[in-house]
């Protein structure tokens, strides 16, 4: 579901990001403009990146969690021409069974907006990397 939310958002991303940035200066571009909300419980949101800013389940523009700026994070690094075989998705938690977070890694190097700083990663007893072709 995030992919393809991603994908669909790739087109309004490369409208409205400023052209061209760098891995850092995309992340701390996104990271500015983004606010981290809960999903209201029991409910599983992801937003595509026009609806995370314009017209999202908050009632808030740019209000979400970590999917909704996985998603964003993926259709801004499309958008800003890096190539699918350079992202991998990252699953993260207290056991495979149990993810608790997601967030992605663009040549190995991790891109979470839920963190201060590009690079920066919490530290889960359990990791899952998938390329994002894969999904």
């Amino acid at each position: 579901m995030i992919k393809r939310q991603a994908f669909e958002g790739i087109p309004y991303m490369r409208a409205k990001l400023p052209e061209p940035m760098s891995k850092t200066q995309l992340f701390n571009y996104l990271k500015e403009r983004v606010t981290y909300k809960h999903d209201p419980k029991g409910i599983e949101l992801v937003h595509t990146p026009q609806s995370f800013f314009e017209d999202n389940w908050h009632g808030k523009k740019a209000h979400g969690d970590c999917d909704d700026f996985t998603a964003l994070s993926i259709a801004a690094l499309k958008a800003q021409g890096i190539a699918e075989g350079r992202i991998d998705v990252a699953l993260t938690g207290r056991s495979k069974r149990v993810p608790r977070h997601i967030y992605l890694k663009v040549d190995d190097q991790p891109f979470d907006l839920t963190n201060d700083f590009i690079g920066e990663e919490r530290q889960y007893p359990y990791i899952q990397t998938i390329p994002l072709k894969l999904l």
